[in-house]
């Protein structure tokens, strides 16, 4: 129980440390920044480093330094566009990890009333902060690797390559969580919308 309790702890202080309305305005803001960042900065910055004949996820599933090597080659006339979006996905970070944290604040106070259903966006803002670090984590080792494309360590790919797979994985249990906080909020919201009609009648 302490081991739980500590574990949420973080999570709880930030869900309450606002208001509903204070955590609405938040994740409209980071929504617009996160959804703003994939139309007008990754997909343009996307497509010009694409010109090279590689992507940066191409150079992040590179499993050898020779591979990675002719990668970076490719990536010299575009390096500025890769350092660009390096810079981008920090914000996108950012942002993704406002809007999520604030929205699973949301579903936390509608659920506050059963302790069992409370702890589905609590576990969806543990699951943000894995998912954010690692994503942190893998751009970091990307920059480390194009900022030394002569001297970089051979452990950065295995360090790049382990981090991107870790944080799929936290990904693909992150979102659904995020979608089920949600419906659970939305069918609260609607059988307690249904029960006042009926107690009206």
């Amino acid at each position: 129980m302490r081991g739980e309790i500590s574990i949420f702890r973080p999570v709880e202080a930030y869900a309450e440390a606002g208001s509903s309305r204070t955590h609405g305005v938040v994740a409209a803001i980071s929504f617009c920044v996160f959804v703003g960042t994939i139309v007008f900065g990754f997909a343009p910055v996307t497509r010009k480093i694409e010109t090279s004949g590689y992507s940066t996820a191409d150079l992040q599933e590179a499993t050898t330094r020779t591979e990675v090597d002719t990668i970076l080659q490719a990536f010299e006339p575009v390096m500025d566009s890769v350092a660009l979006l390096s810079a981008l996905d920090y914000l996108f970070i950012v942002a993704g990890f406002f809007l999520f944290f604030s929205i699973h604040s949301l579903v936390m106070e509608r659920l506050s009333f059963d302790d069992r259903l409370v702890l589905v966006p609590k576990l969806g803002m543990v699951l943000t902060v894995c998912s954010r670090l690692l994503d942190a984590l893998e751009n970091l080792w990307v920059i480390l690797i194009y900022t030394n494309p002569d001297s970089y360590p051979n452990a950065l790919i295995s360090l790049m390559n382990t981090t991107q797979s870790a944080k799929w994985l936290v990904v693909a249990v992150e979102y659904p969580t995020l979608g089920l906080a949600i419906i659970l909020a939305l069918l609260v919201r609607c059988t307690s919308l249904f029960d006042g009609k009926t107690s009206r009648m």
